[in-house]
This record gives C-alpha cells, sequence and structure tokens, in this order.
C-alpha cells in the first residue's frame, strides 16, 4: 500500500513542474462558393466594389432612359391614331346618314338657293384656306347642299391648291349622302387619279369600292379593295378593304 501512495505522489510531482506544451495554430478553412478563402473589406477589394456601383447607377439610367423611350413610342402612337381617325368623326356621320331611309338635307328654297351657274369669286378676295373651312364647316353642320356648291365653287378658283384633293374628297362624300351616286362615282375617282399621292386617295378607293359593293357590283369592288391593298398597303383604309373583302366573301 505504501508502495502505490508513493508512486501516484512522484507522479502528480512530475505533472506539477512539466512544461506545458503549446496548442496547434488554428487555421481557418472558411471560403467562397468557388474555393477562394475569404478575405476582409481590404483596400484589393475596393476598386471591384465602386465598379460595382457605377455599373448599377448605369443600370439605373438605362431603366430611365428606356421608360422615356416607351412613354414618348405611346404619344407618337396616339398622335398617329389621331392623324389617322381625323376624318372619321365626320365620315361615320356620313355612313349613318346613308343608312338611314329618307336622308334629312336641309334643302328648302328659304336656305338654300339652286344656282343656274357657278359665279367665279376673285381669288384675291378670300383666302384657299379660308374658302376650304367655309365649305367643310357646312359638311360638318349636314348642310351638305350648300358644301357641294361652296366645294365646286372652290375647284373653279383653286383647281390645283392645297386643299384641292381635300376638296374633292368632301365634294363626292357629299354626293353621297344626297344620294348623287353618279357624281359621286366620278369625284372619288378623281380623288385617286388626279392626285395619287393625297392621303385622301386610298379613302377615295375605298369609299367608291364601298358604292360598288352597295349595288352588288362585286367584280368592280373587288378589284379596287384588292387595288387598294397593293397600292396604299401602309394605310388604315388598306386594311379596311381587306376586311371588306373577307367580310363579302371575295
Amino acid at each position: 500500500m505504501k508502495k502505490i501512495l508513493l508512486i501516484i505522489g512522484l507522479c502528480v510531482h512530475n505533472m506539477a513542474y512539466a512544461e506545458p506544451k503549446p496548442l496547434p495554430p488554428i487555421v481557418n478553412h472558411s471560403s467562397y462558393a468557388n474555393g477562394t478563402p475569404y478575405v476582409g473589406n481590404t483596400a484589393s477589394n475596393k476598386p471591384m466594389l465602386e465598379m460595382l456601383g457605377r455599373m448599377e447607377r448605369l443600370q439605373q439610367e438605362v431603366q430611365q432612359l428606356r421608360g422615356l423611350v416607351e412613354e414618348q413610342a405611346y404619344e407618337i402612337n396616339n398622335l398617329k391614331k389621331r392623324q389617322q381617325n381625323s376624318y372619321l368623326d365626320i365620315d361615320q356621320r356620313l355612313q349613318q346618314l346613308e343608312t338611314i331611309n329618307g336622308i334629312s338635307v336641309d334643302t328648302s328654297a328659304s336656305t338654300i338657293e339652286k344656282p343656274t351657274a357657278i359665279k367665279h369669286i376673285p381669288k384675291a378676295s378670300i383666302s384657299e384656306k379660308a374658302a376650304f373651312d367655309k365649305a367643310f364647316t357646312n359638311v360638318k353642320n349636314s348642310h351638305y347642299q350648300q358644301a357641294i356648291e361652296l366645294f365646286l365653287q372652290f375647284l373653279v378658283d383653286y383647281p390645283t391648291g392645297e386643299f384641292s384633293d381635300n376638296a374633292t374628297f368632301w365634294l363626292a362624300s357629299s354626293y353621297k349622302v344626297v344620294n348623287d351616286l353618279p357624281k359621286a362615282k366620278s369625284t372619288f375617282q378623281q380623288v385617286y387619279t388626279q392626285f395619287p399621292g393625297s392621303e385622301k386617295a386610298g379613302l377615295a378607293m375605298l369609299k367608291l369600292a364601298d358604292i360598288y359593293a352597295e349595288e352588288n357590283e362585286l367584280s368592280k369592288a373587288k378589284q379596287l379593295y384588292t387595288q387598294l391593298g397593293s397600292q396604299y398597303s401602309e394605310t388604315t383604309a388598306a386594311h379596311m378593304a381587306m376586311k371588306k373583302l373577307q367580310s363579302i366573301g371575295l
């Protein structure tokens, strides 16, 4: 028993005076997904962070510019639609009148003086624009006989004027409303033969084709609808012509 106690005492004595051994160094095994050891926010990362910041700002500016472009495109489309439909308000009224039996037209002797001949108005007395506006106002006010007289006079005074194509078109439209179909057809034809580059040329061709379709002259209607689709393919009138061809099965 004494030997055992002696051995235990020697062991405790040796442990007390033994030199402590150093611990192994701590190794940081953390890394990025690609295996690159993590490095703190040191000066070497500053250029990369600045570049990322600039890229974000550029992306924001591009998005803002894209938004402006989209807004401008939307406004341009609206303007185009308004220009394409500028005649539709009045033309729609004309079409409604055309389909009503017993069209109401102001033809009383007290309001219209039926002329036996067209009197020449000196060009110096009124400008072309004012003369056209006066005639067109009668169309808007549903005074079609007066409009016919004024448009005829306008074309006498300004046969090659700036508004001659428009005057011829609305003259033909007024003839159609009062059911003077022979004059309406010949006048619509004048629009696209005398003024082939006018914005009203395709519309006049469409209106003439519609008259032929109403008269059941389907071969003439088909010819004009097809010609309109090829000659004025980018216009609203051409798209309407293609729909008319489909609707009547031509």
